[in-house]
Formats: structure tokens, sequence, C-alpha cells
């Protein structure tokens, strides 16, 4: 603890040298050099003043939940924008290198009531028709993403009753994702292969661990309820390798693709896509991060999609510090090797791990 005193002299010496405003421009600079490493741009409109990658990309439009009408509109002006200004992608072109977008529907609509499911899903579709007819139109690629657990009914329900209307149903090229995190991830897989074998078009499953644990904790904690996340980053990972599994023999109903950095996971989807001899999937990893990765696994011929991030600072906060914990999380796979921890031991069979396992 900082003697009263001593606390007294700096602020003191802050406020009369100025120091207050230097300190913040510096803080400022920082941020927004970190800001460059993950976030791929801050507008749409810079999309065409960008180098070219050899990785294809999924886009996604920086923002949380959608708090007023207005900010809405904005977010859905950006997805609109952002589907007119990028170029039409060949009829014929590989799925893995065709142009795909991330939506999150909290951020499009602000009137996703659970407790009003029923006019909920009907404010959503009228709001997702025009990018999915704009996507259509230009061969691009839609996935819902998947968000808090309070949504994901909503969610859910309204891309299984779009992707069903008839403009929509024979379009290949829409996904969604899951979450190995939920404890009913693998029920989930199970009602969208089904759902794909009845519409007759394959859907995309983007496949990842989850990125609200903490926050569905607390919010079951809250209320009272059962939490519907696993408790511990182990049981997810076992939960992540049955849907792994799950999706490779539902091929060609379900498309997968894989959202992970983690060096165990990897290692599992690519031994197993070649051991049930599936090729037509992808691997998806976050843009500015895990380099070496991308570059190690395109040198196997694996196609990278990379998730790419588009927005100002303000709106980006929430996703760079997300990042930031990722990358000193102590669960960390690269966090772990940095202490020197064994190799063998943080590939482990995680039914098998006991200790900082991944």
């Amino acid at each position: 603890e900082i003697p009263t005193f001593l606390k007294s002299s700096i602020h003191f010496f802050i406020n009369t040298l100025f120091l207050n405003f230097i300190v913040s421009l510096i803080i400022a600079k920082i941020v927004k050099i970190f800001a460059k490493f993950f976030i791929l741009t801050d507008s749409p409109k810079s999309i065409n003043t960008i180098s070219p990658s050899a990785r294809p990309r999924t886009y996604d439009v920086l923002g949380e939940i959608a708090l007023s009408p207005k900010e809405a509109k904005e977010y859905l002006r950006q997805y609109s924008e952002l589907l007119k200004i990028l170029p039409e992608v060949p009829t014929n072109i590989d799925s893995k290198l065709r142009t795909n977008i991330s939506i999150k529907c909290s951020g499009i609509e602000t009137r996703l009531y659970p407790e009003s499911e029923e006019m909920s899903i009907h404010y959503l579709k009228e709001v997702l028709r025009p990018i999915l007819r704009l996507a259509m139109k230009k061969g691009i690629g839609i996935n819902l993403d998947m968000e808090q657990y309070d949504l994901k009914s909503i969610i859910t329900k309204t891309a299984m009753d779009l992707f069903l209307e008839e403009e929509f149903q024979s379009y290949p090229h829409f996904g969604i994702v899951v979450q190995s995190y939920l404890k009913s991830s693998k029920e989930e897989l199970i009602t969208w292969k089904e759902y794909a074998k009845a519409r007759g078009v394959p859907i995309t499953i983007r496949l990842v661990k989850g990125a609200y644990l903490e926050y569905e904790r607390i919010k079951a904690e809250e209320r009272g309820w059962v939490s519907p996340v696993f408790d511990t980053k182990r049981e997810t990972d076992i939960k992540f390798e049955e849907n792994v599994l799950f999706l490779l023999e539902s091929s060609p109903y379900l498309r997968s693709a894989f959202g992970t950095h983690n060096l165990r996971s990897l290692a599992f989807i690519l031994y197993h896509t070649n051991q049930q001899s599936v090729f037509d999937f992808e691997i998806q990893m976050l843009y500015g991060m895990a380099g070496k990765y991308k570059a190690g696994l395109e040198s196997m011929g694996i196609k990278i999609r990379e998730y790419s991030p588009i927005g100002s600072l303000l709106p980006g906060m929430a996703y760079l510090i997300r990042r930031l914990l990722e990358n000193t999380s102590n669960q960390g796979f690269l966090y772990q090797m940095s202490l020197g921890k064994n190799l063998d031991s943080l590939i482990i069979n995680p039914k098998k791990e006991t200790n900082n396992g991944i």
C-alpha cells in the first residue's frame, strides 16, 4: 500500500506538470499500435487499400450488443457497405477460398428478447434478409456468429427458418457457429445434421470452444440456474474433440470450419481428417495471431482462413481485451511453453491430462 503522503505528492506533480496529459497520450498511442496487430482496418471503405492476402478471410464488423436502434442501423450499414465493396466471387471457386462475412446478430438488431422469442426471431429475420440477398448476389458466404447463451435459441431458430425460405434454400454458403463449451453442443450438431439432410444443401459449422465462459458462469450463478457451460477447460477440450469427430462423420451434410489456435486440437483435426479422407474442411484463425502456426500449416498444403475484424478502436476495445487475455492466459499453450513446460505434457489427450494441459 502506497503511503497517503506519497500518493498526494504523485497526484500533485502529475497535475502541476501536466503529466496526466502526456501519460494519456502515451497510453492512447500504445493501444492504437496494439490494435493494428489484431484489427485489419478501421472501416469497410479501407478494404481496397489493403494489400491482397493469399489467405481467404471471414470479415467481421467490430462491436458488441447494439444499445439503440441508431447504433444497430450503423452496424447494419457497415455490413451492407462491406458486401457492396467486396468483389464478386466466382461460382466455381473452392469453398475454402470463398470470401466470408461473419454477422453478429445482436449488433444489427436491438429487439432480441429471450422472453419474447417469436417476435425477436421476426425482427431478426427482417434485418438479415437484405444481407443474405446481397451476399448471394455476390457469391459471398455468410456465417452467423453465436453469442451469449441467452440469444442462442433466437439465433439458431432464425437461421433455421431463413435458410429454408424459398429464395435462400438452395444457397450452399450459409453457416453458423457451435460453441463446444456448451454442454448441449453435441445435441446442436445432431440437430443441424438432420436439418441439413432435410434442406438438401450443406450447412457450414464453425466449431469453436467459446469466448464467453466466465460471463456464462457468472450469469447462471446470479440467476440460480445450472450453468450451460462446462466448469473446466479440460471438459471443453474433450467435448471439442468429440464434436470434431461428429462433424467429420457428418460430411457432406455439415461442412467443417474449425476455429482454433491450439496445437493439440489442430493435430487432432488433421489426423482424423486424413484418417477419414475428409478434404472439404478448413482451419480458421484470428488475424494477427499464431503466425508461425499458420505458416507451418500452409507449408503442409492446409488453407487457413483468417477471421479479420474491421472497425475503429472504440467498438473494438472488447475484442482487443479478449485477445490480450488469450495471449496472457495462464492456461494458454504458448504461455505454458514460455514457462518451459514440456511439449509432451501440453499436447496430452485431455481425457488423461491432470495439470497445465491444453
